[in-house]
C-alpha cells in the first residue's frame, strides 16, 4: 500500500492535467488527429474474418499489431489498406 498526502496528490493532478493539455495542443497543432485503435473483435468484423485468420495474417507479417496487456490493437488505417490492397474488380 502507497500512502500519499493530499497535498502531494493535487500537485500530481494538476501536472497530469497540464501534460494532457500540452499533448493536446501539439496534436492541434501538428494536424495529425489521434487515431482511435481497433481490437481483435472489430477487426474480425471489418475484415470479415476470424480470430485464427487475424493470428495467421500477424503471425505473416500482413497486418501490423501493438499488444497491451494481453489485448490486441490494430490502427483502423492497416485494416483499410489491407482491404484496399486486396480488392479485386470483376
Amino acid at each position: 500500500m502507497l500512502i500519499i498526502e493530499k497535498k502531494a496528490l493535487d500537485v500530481l493532478t494538476v501536472r497530469i492535467e497540464l501534460l494532457k493539455i500540452k499533448v493536446n495542443s501539439l496534436y492541434a497543432n501538428s494536424g495529425i488527429a489521434p487515431q482511435k485503435w481497433v481490437d481483435n473483435q472489430q477487426a474480425c468484423i471489418r475484415l470479415s474474418a476470424s480470430k485464427r485468420t487475424l493470428q495467421n495474417l500477424r503471425d505473416s507479417g500482413v497486418l501490423s499489431y501493438t499488444k497491451i496487456g494481453g489485448k490486441i490493437f490494430y490502427k483502423p488505417a492497416d485494416i483499410e489498406r489491407m482491404l484496399l490492397l486486396n480488392y479485386k474488380v470483376s
